[in-house]
């Protein structure tokens, strides 16, 4: 009888948590640029200057300026409220959105829906609900917005940039209405259990439990923004907790120029 030899036992591409990411999309562009539709804009044309360690926040659009988290966050907004994939928006009337600021290509995009709220956080000596010069100033942990309002609300990598984050994502779901989603990206640990909370405040005094971090503000481009938590498993829980029904969506389509290793877009829906 031939001596067989019995393979190993493998799990090799069967593991969910942690996922491993893609290889980075900069291989997908010809020196750093793709011919794409933005589904931003809805132009078909040059996405350029795709950097070759981070294509989550480079590659612009060369009719709107979006990048690709832009691009990733839209993608996901068509899909779940029966858009096109980048032809014009068609929204019933009393279809409302709060986008969490006030510039930039989606900004520019939304604001033509007539149900369309945005805001900017000023700092924290000013109560929630007056304008600044011409922008609505709002602090997602004390929301003044009316309950049940919404039917989409959008944040771009703010969330982490909160002294209490899961305060502003219960303020997110009391302004939401039934059935209304959350669409949110920010920076996120796919190999750890618990969230990585980095400082917090008590007392009015400021703790840091690491080396601080620093993003880059486009309302105070010379100061930066703290970094007070950088989620990992931990905030699907919170989240269900809170009330929603949490999903995160792992995005690739160089047709519409998303590429890149991490193209995370979470939606958290408050039930009906």
């Amino acid at each position: 009888m031939p001596n067989m030899e019995i393979p190993r036992a493998s799990l090799a591409g069967q593991q969910v948590f942690p996922f491993s990411p893609r290889d980075s999309g900069y291989h997908e562009t010809i020196d750093g640029c793709l011919n794409a539709i933005c589904n931003v804009c809805g132009t078909r044309g040059d996405i350029v200057g795709f950097r070759v360690d981070d294509q989550r926040e480079s590659g612009f659009c060369t009719a709107c300026g979006s990048f690709c988290r832009q691009r990733q966050m839209m993608k996901v907004f068509r899909a779940l409220t029966g858009q096109s994939e980048s032809g014009p928006l068609d929204f019933p009337e009393l279809f409302t959105v709060y986008n969490t600021e006030s510039r930039r290509a989606v900004h520019d995009l939304l604001s033509r829906l007539p149900g369309y709220v945005c805001s900017e956080y000023f700092g924290p000596d000013i109560p929630s609900g007056p304008h600044v010069g011409a922008v609505r100033h709002e602090d997602l942990q004390h929301l003044s917005l009316p309950s049940g309002a919404f039917d989409i609300v959008m944040s771009s990598d703010v969330f982490e940039h909160i002294p209490d984050p899961y305060a502003a994502h219960r303020e997110v779901f009391r302004v939401l209405k039934p059935g209304g989603r959350h669409i949110f990206t920010l920076p996120y640990h796919v190999g750890e259990t618990l969230d990585d909370v980095r400082a917090f405040a008590a007392g009015g005094h400021v703790t840091y439990l690491k080396e601080k971090i620093f993003h880059g503000d486009p309302v105070r481009p010379d100061e930066g923004v703290l970094v007070w938590t950088i989620p990992g498993l931990q905030m699907f829980i919170k989240l269900a907790e809170i009330g929603f029904r949490p999903a995160m969506y792992h995005l690739h389509d160089p047709q519409h120029a998303i590429i890149g290793p991490w193209s995370l877009v979470f939606v958290a829906e408050k039930p009906r």
